[in-house]
């Protein structure tokens, strides 16, 4: 069973993940814990999620842990809930993957996620052998002290945005913004187990279509969409432009480094021209492999102020080190505020080189991890990323090719002098992956 990946579980339900299997994972985390901590246990808006709950948190209490049940939650209040009372947790929950996917995600009392602890994980379910206790099950309001928390931090804030839900997790978050001060006009903003027909809960390509247009419309400030458990946040601009992780990065880090100068986290798939553009403001640039666990484990590790990837997970580690979508939006709304200029404006005197990040299907998780060894013997020139590889065409072009830690995909990421060249790069090195592809299938 291919059920535990690099940073969390995810699987198919029922045909990899069904109810069976959520008590064994629970007795499992349970007997890893030795029956003796508290974990806190919420879900996303899948159907399944919600039927595998019970299970989950039955296992976890047959081996005497305590649960407290959070209810239907975004991934960073649960991960903030952790964080704050110092105790395991867990969200169950795929993110982005489609509607017939669950999965959990692991939290420890730092509010990191579980990484090496996988594997041993992975070893107490394999076993079988459990154990056997009495613990409790009860109920909190996790919401309420993360509202709370965001309000002593930032207070209120006065910007108009429209926000994109997909039917996810993310739609508890909006009652955050509005009680933050914020004008929010809702998408997609109740939970649907469907995801209101969407294939999945992705904030990009033919999804933010009703977003940008919904933008130009309404006329507000900005427009945000969350990704199904809301730990991820693709912005877009009031002239209804749609703006990649590079460029959020490149805003935050220029409001977080006038304010104090420290470590800053990139990941390899981000512009390059952001190293110069931290250095120019007194920080220094750490490269790091993509991954939210990866990256929350390498900020407490080298206490560094922020971190960003390609994909919209922002970090900020003046507050708390994992991701979050809607801590991201306040952040931008409070940007926005104290600036008095239109994020157009502020983007537009970014100058970043054009990137690009694809996703090809290659049907299983086999398939991707073969076609990385058959790149890494084509290119044995190329940076080794562990989970891809990474070309330096020059001193600015690139190209990043991974295997997907969530689906059976390869992801391409290139950067290119210009829009031109860059589909040029793009193209090409798609079609070496799927000539990859074919020969696994011959």
């Amino acid at each position: 069973m291919n059920l535990f990946r690099a940073y969390d579980l995810r699987g198919v339900y029922p045909k990899e993940i069904n109810e069976k299997v959520a008590e064994r994972v629970g007795k499992a985390l349970g007997t890893f814990l030795q029956g003796k901590e508290t974990v806190c246990v919420g879900y996303d808006t899948r159907l399944s999620s919600k039927r595998i709950f019970k299970d989950f948190c039955s296992g976890l209490v047959s081996t005497g842990c305590k649960v407290v049940s959070l209810g239907l939650l975004p991934n960073p209040v649960v991960y903030f809930h952790a964080w704050r009372n110092k105790m395991f947790g867990c969200i169950i929950t795929a993110s982005h993957n489609p509607k017939d996917w669950t999965g959990f995600k692991l939290v420890k009392p730092n509010g990191t996620s579980f990484l090496e602890e996988i594997g041993k994980l992975k070893e107490v379910f394999e076993t079988g052998k459990f154990l056997e206790g009495n613990g409790k099950f009860l109920e909190e309001n996790a919401l309420i002290h993360y509202k709370i928390f965001l309000k002593k931090n930032f207070g209120k804030i006065e910007r108009k945005a429209v926000v994109e839900c997909f039917g996810g997790a993310g739609v508890k978050g909006i009652e955050v913004l509005k009680e933050l001060g914020l004008n929010v006009i809702g998408l997609h903003d109740k939970p649907d187990k469907n995801f209101f027909g969407f294939e999945r809960p992705e904030p990009k390509g033919e999804n933010l279509k009703p977003l940008i247009k919904a933008v130009k419309r309404k006329k507000v400030d900005f427009g945000v969409a969350f990704d199904g458990d809301a730990d991820r946040a693709v912005f877009v601009d009031e002239k209804g432009r749609e703006l990649n992780g590079s460029i959020l990065s490149a805003v935050f880090l220029q409001d977080i480094l006038k304010k104090k100068k420290g470590k800053v986290i990139l990941t390899a798939d981000c512009a390059s021209e952001l190293k110069r553009m931290v250095e120019r403001l007194g920080g220094k640039l750490i490269w790091w492999r993509v991954g939210h666990g990866f990256i929350e484990k390498k900020l407490l590790e080298e206490n560094a102020l922020f971190a960003g990837e390609e994909s919209s997970h922002f970090y900020f580690n003046q507050f708390y080190p994992f991701s979050d979508g809607i801590l991201a939006t306040v952040y931008l709304a409070k940007i926005l505020s104290e600036k008095e200029e239109k994020l157009s404006t502020i983007v537009n005197k970014i100058r970043l080189h054009p990137t690009e990040k694809i996703y090809i299907n290659v049907v299983n998780d086999v398939n991707k991890v073969k076609i990385v060894e058959k790149l890494r013997e084509e290119f044995p020139e190329a940076i080794n990323l562990m989970d891809g590889i990474k070309i330096e065409l020059n001193k600015v072009e690139w190209v990043l090719i991974r295997a997907s830690q969530t689906l059976p995909e390869i992801n391409i990421c290139a950067e290119g002098k210009d829009k031109k060249r860059l589909r040029e790069i793009v193209a090409k090195y798609k079609k070496i992956v799927e000539e990859k592809l074919r020969g696994l299938n011959e």
